[in-house]
């Protein structure tokens, strides 16, 4: 999971790294600094370079049981230390989530020029749990939670009962959002058929592989809509 942190565009701040490094020693003291290194996704060097640095500051320490074996404990300084970073860490993440709900809303409302009332979510995971929380303030309802696994249908999901996708014109939405995060192209794709029935599909990754005709949204009645060159709206 660390590896894969260390990929997006958010980078640990060595704080964080030594919460990680004093929990893990805490759960295994017997632990060895190239497991430390390849649980915390950093390199033996750094786990060192920490290791080092904890010690001196009194917040960990290492007990020699012979000429190979060392086993680390943390200090009753290192004990609090964590804990009081794991709070800081808690407070951050509610940063990060009230940053997330306002990034997704605005993403969201950009593509409807804010006209959305009623709404689908297409996937029942954590990014729908997200644009669900997103919304909330937008004055958007709700309107049902779609997903294309047969087992989840009848489900309860965020207080609503799962459906499947040949439901969803039952319900009038006048948007559907695609809040899948796997095969998220691929379930975009087979919801463009919807923006035909006046539905507008909305999603939350990339577009650029797509084709220009998927891209836009449904025509208002009564004004035919026509993509240019560009996959920009011009009135006809």
């Amino acid at each position: 999971m660390r590896a894969k942190a260390l990929q997006s565009l958010y980078l640990p701040a060595p704080k964080l790294n030594q919460l990680h490094i004093l929990k893990q020693i805490a759960a295994d003291p017997e632990i060895t600094q190239a497991e430390l290194a390849q649980r915390c996704a950093l390199s033996v060097a750094m786990v060192n370079n920490y290791m080092k640095e904890l010690c001196t500051s009194g917040l960990l320490e290492y007990r020699r049981k012979s000429s190979k074996s060392i086993s680390y404990h943390l200090t009753v300084a290192g004990m609090e230390s964590a804990d009081a970073t794991e709070r800081e860490l808690l407070q951050e993440d509610v940063r990060f989530f009230i940053d997330a709900k306002k990034r997704i809303r605005e993403m969201i409302l950009s593509q409807c020029n804010g006209n959305l009332r009623r709404a689908v979510l297409y996937g029942s995971g954590d990014l729908a749990e997200l644009v669900f929380h997103a919304l909330e303030s937008a004055d958007v309802s709700i309107v049902g939670i779609c997903d294309d696994n047969p087992g989840k249908v009848g489900r309860e999901c965020l207080g609503r009962s799962m459906m499947s996708p040949s439901q969803i014109q039952f319900v009038a939405p006048d948007s559907i959002i695609n809040s899948t995060v796997e095969r998220a192209d691929e379930t975009y794709q087979s919801l463009i058929s919807f923006q035909g029935r006046g539905i507008r599909v909305i999603r939350l990754c990339s577009r650029g592989d797509l084709p220009e005709s998927a891209v836009c949204p449904p025509a208002p009645e009564g004004l035919p809509l026509t993509p240019t060159k560009k996959g920009s709206l011009v009135l006809e």
